[in-house]
């Protein structure tokens, strides 16, 4: 019962997929403070494989905790039966991807082995070291259709770039591009808010830098992960703030 409700938790939660829809994606933004330099590191791929690794922060009992969320594919067919590491824990499938509550720790490292070969490294992610908060908007808030909508949030620590979704009725309909870390603003344009109710979140990710954003829609290499393309991050994902729109 506990593992299925943490995946249903972590599948509510988390807008990173590994094909992502980008729908009135133009980047119509104030977003605060100049450009952060850097990037991830990027290796080439030397297999066939996709590998897509979280470590998510999640609030618990006893603050933030984290948990493992990874998926793996090959030639497009899911692979359920690869050994998983994350430090020291095995993480198990299940439902469509390995993922388990971890213990706390400073910083973790990934190894994949499939069929008796080693096919993923990373090494050294961290978590933000909070989640993030919407400052400016609450959940039930009426917004004009056709309007801009401005988000605000506050600062955590361990970030490396932020990113701002809306859904509608689960499906994503914008994305920002991954915006510096020091960012505490983003327009959403308006053109994205037709009558419905838009559920609107931030994510503070660690291992991706503004630029990176191939890693999450079309990777053709490994971003802090060595052997498949993809990525292997850190993230923490605000409360979803669900706004009105009328007619």
């Amino acid at each position: 019962m506990i593992k299925k409700f943490l995946f249903i938790l972590l599948m509510a939660s988390l807008m990173f997929t590994v094909q992502i829809s980008f729908i009135g994606c133009e980047d119509n933004n104030d977003d605060s403070g100049p450009d952060v330099h850097g990037s991830a590191n990027q290796f080439p791929a030397t297999n066939n494989y996709e590998v897509n690794a979280r470590i998510v922060g999640v609030v618990s009992f006893g603050g933030l905790s984290t948990c493992a969320d990874i998926q793996i594919t090959k030639d497009g067919a899911v692979i359920e039966d690869a050994l998983v590491l994350v430090n020291s824990d095995t993480i198990p499938y299940d439902f469509g991807v390995y993922q388990l509550s971890l213990p706390t720790s400073n910083s973790y490292d990934l190894i994949i082995t499939h069929n008796g070969n080693l096919i993923a490294s990373g090494e050294g992610v961290k978590t933000p070291d909070a989640i993030p908060v919407i400052s400016n908007l609450d959940s039930g808030d009426v917004h004009q259709k056709n309007t801009d909508l401005t988000v605000k949030w506050g600062s955590v620590s361990d970030v490396t770039s932020w990113q701002v979704t809306s859904t509608v009725y689960g499906s994503q309909t914008y994305q920002s591009v991954l915006l510096p870390l020091d960012a505490r603003s983003h327009v959403i344009p308006g053109a994205n808010f037709y009558p419905g109710e838009h559920d609107i979140q931030i994510s503070a990710i660690n291992g991706l830098y503004p630029g990176d954003d191939l890693a999450l829609s079309n990777p053709d290499v490994g971003y802090e992960i060595e052997g498949p393309k993809g990525y292997f991050i850190g993230i923490s994902q605000s409360d979803i703030v669900e706004i009105i729109v009328n007619e």
